[in-house]
């Protein structure tokens, strides 16, 4: 199995690319735009919006991988896939979700402008053979400050709580799986939900 592990250039790649390590007959492939097809693409967390869409837009390929390869987005990797992102509205993002991710950390009545930072937990509203194995409330980790907010949306399948706002910690639609924690640093569910991906 041929993986594209995408690395903006501001991005911490070492903790997905060590799981993604542990997993059998899986070819790991970083920054290689130069192959016409991968079974599966993965855009890594942590970075900022405009670098990372800047980054990827203009890349050989790109937009033939996205529409028509399984794509996994982690954190900034989900933001990708919107409309546009209160961390900067002027750039426009790849628009797969008619949304605009928000910021979380701007409560003024919980007196709370902290990210989100650290374990919570991941409630599953919806079922995909992509759980398979997990319960349907587990904990995973977190590090951010904007995600998508929870309205009953269609591709909304798990959600958490952070700052008295209730987010999609899992969207899903169509060849598109995004996370809002990252299953790399989640332990034992992380390592599951990765491995579930790589298994679609």
């Amino acid at each position: 199995m041929k993986v594209l592990l995408i690395n903006y250039g501001t991005s911490n790649i070492n903790s997905i690319y060590n799981s993604l390590k542990k997993m059998k007959k899986v070819q790991i492939f970083v920054n290689n735009f130069n192959i016409k097809k991968y079974d599966k693409i993965i855009f890594p967390g942590q970075g900022h919006i405009k670098n990372s869409i800047d980054f990827i837009c203009n890349k050989k390929n790109i937009y033939e991988y996205i529409n028509n390869t399984h794509i996994l987005g982690i954190c900034i990797g989900y933001h990708l896939f919107f409309e546009k992102s209160e961390e900067n509205l002027s750039t426009k993002c790849l628009g797969t979700f008619k949304e605009n991710i928000s910021l979380l950390t701007n409560n003024c009545c919980l007196n709370t402008y902290s990210p989100n930072i650290g374990w919570n937990i991941v409630e599953i509203i919806k079922d995909h053979k992509i759980f398979k194995n997990l319960p349907k409330i587990f904990y995973q980790y977190f590090m951010h400050s904007y995600s998508s907010i929870y309205s009953k949306q269609y591709y909304s399948y798990a959600t958490s709580k952070f700052n008295n706002r209730i987010f999609n910690s899992i969207v899903i639609k169509d060849n598109k799986f995004l996370f809002q924690f990252h299953p790399e640093k989640g332990g034992y569910y992380g390592y599951q939900i990765i491995k579930n991906f790589l298994n679609l």
